[in-house]
């Protein structure tokens, strides 16, 4: 089954700390799982983003998991991202920083 998401994405994020484009690359590693690089903005554009638990939701369209980031060591990330076609929704829950939404999603 092929999976979703798969190829280059880009959306916009507006915190305090960063504010632009976020950009994604969704690959399967070679034991079938999903991985996710991820270049940020801004005032994080260094910090490092490592997501775990990556899974395909039942509704064909979604990939959630858990995460970490280097600027909030010791604390974790979820979230969740929706593709329809060359668009997506993305949102991600930080501890202190609470709800990121990721706008204008749109295939690279």
């Amino acid at each position: 089954m092929a999976k979703i998401g798969i190829g280059t994405w880009a959306g916009k994020i507006n915190l305090r700390l960063a504010r632009g484009e976020v950009r994604f690359t969704i690959a399967e590693d070679d034991n079938g799982d999903y991985k996710i690089d991820v270049t940020l903005p801004g005032g994080l554009k260094s910090a490092k983003i490592n997501f775990f638990n990556l899974v395909e939701e039942p509704d064909g369209k979604t990939i959630s998991g858990e995460g970490n980031i280097s600027v909030l060591p010791g604390k974790k990330l979820t979230g969740a991202f929706t593709f329809e076609e060359d668009t997506f929704t993305g949102e991600l829950k930080a501890p202190v920083v609470g709800k990121i939404v990721i706008t204008d999603g749109h295939r690279v």
